[in-house]
């Protein structure tokens, strides 16, 4: 017996290592890409005559596209039980190849949106993936510390890269070496295929065990009507005579109304139940208070990442605190090795604290750092704004996801995510949006004020009105 547990942890662990690993090859070299522009970017439109505002507006489209693609994705990934990592590669890799012929910033809104659908596309997939093969693993915590430490290793070391070779060389040799790993990663994309597949053929199997059991009950029901009728059949054979009268007096036309009436009640009522269905989904979705409130965090989480490393971040940087491109790229990718050292903790921190806790105080982490800036606005405070920022996401992405995965029914995973991920990205836009006018029209430490101010009211809210699973 003891011989035969191992076994299937063991086989277990298999499925989720080939399942990582498939998924990982893919989605953290699309990381690494993005990551590559993370200072290279807002400081490239610049040099194009983009002004503050508009680079905001540049670096928001990415998250527009990713709003627009989420619902879809998570649709179709139900109805047809596939992914489409290697469509989102494709649409990163068009836009890369279009960074580097871009001669004008207004060619910079297209080729980042379609970054943003590629983006979108991959992470909504790999999402759904994850959350449905894991969502009953003991270890789920420890994977998903993995997962998290792959990706912000790649989007962690990215940025000093990018950055250290356009200072040395020049912008388009920095999109070329993007365009250049795309180009690999698509190619990887489509080898992994096939292991995806696999992977969808178990949850069909799965899927299919669960269809069948109202469509057992209906048989049994069928079974005992077809007994009924048996009997039927020998009383009516003990009095034929009576039994022939009584059907004459039923025309052929009645009988052939009243079935067609049966079935077209019947299918109607098959299509308004499965409508019904769908909405009470989405309906249900809405009103859960807490996963509501943690897709208001994670909104939060990525307004100001995205508005601070994407552009307050390089712009501060180099035009107030007056630093080279190189040093800022430095920072950002020490920064991401300090959440990657983080995260290889975070199971052990989210077992001992709890995963509500462990989200709450990282987010506390996170607006220390913002307030730090704000307080003394040095470059002491500068840099420690950029650590602390990304030390505080260091568990609180793994922990954001075992969340989701205990505050939503397994049958609404995939709608959950699509949602999830749309209602969070509206941060992407908001972000570089919100803090590219406010830095305009103001000052940067207003912008920095009100990224401190998101963070802060979304941690208050999730930790007194989300539930403790």
């Amino acid at each position: 017996m003891n011989g035969k547990k191992i076994n299937i942890a063991s086989d277990s662990d298999k499925a989720t290592k080939s399942l990582l690993i498939a998924i990982l090859s893919t989605i953290a070299l699309a990381d690494f890409g993005l990551g590559l522009n993370t200072v290279v970017l807002p400081l490239y439109a610049k040099s194009l005559g983009a002004s503050i505002v508009t680079i905001g507006l540049i670096i928001a489209s990415f998250g527009l596209a990713r709003i627009l693609i989420n619902i879809p994705v998570s649709i179709l990934s139900k109805k047809f039980k596939m992914q489409f990592m290697h469509v989102g590669m494709f649409m990163i890799l068009l836009g890369a190849v279009g960074y580097y012929f871009s001669t004008s910033y207004g060619e910079l809104f297209i080729f980042r949106f379609l970054e943003g659908f590629g983006s979108g596309i991959i992470n909504t997939s790999s999402m759904i993936m994850l959350t449905k093969h894991l969502y009953k693993d003991e270890k789920r915590a420890k994977v998903l510390s993995k997962y998290m430490i792959a990706r912000r290793l790649s989007m962690g070391l990215a940025p000093f890269i990018g950055a250290a070779v356009a200072f040395k060389f020049h912008f388009k040799s920095a999109f070329l070496l993007y365009a250049i790993l795309m180009l690999i990663g698509f190619s990887i994309s489509l080898y992994n295929r096939k292991l995806l597949k696999k992977f969808y053929n178990g949850e069909k199997e799965e899927n299919k065990e669960k269809e069948n059991e109202p469509q057992t009950v209906i048989k049994k029901a069928g079974k005992e009507e077809k007994n009924a009728a048996e009997v039927n059949n020998k009383a009516n054979k003990m009095n034929e005579a009576d039994a022939k009268n009584d059907a004459d007096k039923i025309s052929e036309a009645d009988v052939i109304n009243k079935a067609n009436k049966i079935s077209e009640a019947g299918t109607t009522n098959i299509i308004n139940k499965n409508k019904l269905d769908k909405k009470k989904k989405y309906i249900n979705l809405i009103t859960n208070i807490s996963f509501m409130l943690l897709c208001l965090l994670t909104f939060s989480f990525f307004f100001s990442r995205i508005g601070s490393r994407r552009e307050l971040v390089p712009l501060v940087g180099v035009g107030i605190i007056h630093i080279n491109q190189a040093y800022i790229g430095l920072l950002v990718s020490i920064s991401a090795l300090i959440g990657v050292a983080l995260t290889y903790y975070s199971d052990r921190v989210i077992n001992k604290l709890g995963i509500k806790r462990s989200i709450v105080i990282s987010f506390a982490i996170s607006a220390s750092g913002i307030l730090w800036f704000i307080i003394f606005n040095n470059l002491d405070g500068f840099i420690a704004s950029i650590l602390l920022l990304s030390a505080g996401g260091g568990f609180s992405g793994p922990a954001r996801n075992l969340y989701l995965m205990d505050s939503v029914d397994k049958i609404h995973y995939e709608e959950a995510i699509g949602i999830y991920r749309t209602l969070s990205d509206l941060g992407f836009v908001l972000g570089p949006a919100v803090i590219g006018f406010v830095f305009s029209y103001y000052n940067y430490l207003s912008a920095y004020s009100v990224v401190a101010a998101m963070i802060i009211t979304a941690a208050i809210l999730f930790g007194v009105f989300a539930k403790k699973y």
